[in-house]
């Protein structure tokens, strides 16, 4: 698999429409689609280890359990993908946990930065 996708939604076809759109470009991913109003839903995401989450904006803003800060909280090395569903956009960011004993190692981790796309936009069409 190139790819385990947590797909967080209130909404089923919303998961639906997402799987079937990814899957026409690749059948080497995995899916996997959970229910924000089920009770334990995080639970069964950490179990699920996504290397990838996907939520619509408007869904993290109303669950707390969705929030940004409660998802890099839960998950250490994770790309979460915010869809702006009503703007046509995309919002990427990027959670990766290093350990820093000093502070050259720190700079040594900020060299590559400039390389990376962190916080990406996107228009989709």
């Amino acid at each position: 698999m190139d790819a385990r996708i947590a797909i967080l939604t209130a909404h089923s076809l919303f998961a639906d429409g997402i799987t079937s759109r990814l899957q026409e470009y690749s059948t080497r991913l995995e899916f996997q689609v959970f229910d924000i109003g089920e009770a334990g839903f995080l639970a069964q995401v950490l179990a699920f280890n996504p290397s990838v989450i996907f939520l619509e904006e408007e869904v993290s803003s109303r669950y707390e359990e969705c929030s940004l800060e409660q998802l890099l909280t839960n998950f250490t090395n994770v790309t979460i993908v915010f869809l702006h569903i009503s703007e046509s956009k995309i919002q990427v960011i990027l959670s990766e946990q290093y350990v820093a004993s000093d502070v050259h190692t720190l700079v040594e981790f900020l060299r590559p930065l400039s390389n990376h796309r962190l916080g990406m936009m996107a228009v989709i069409d």
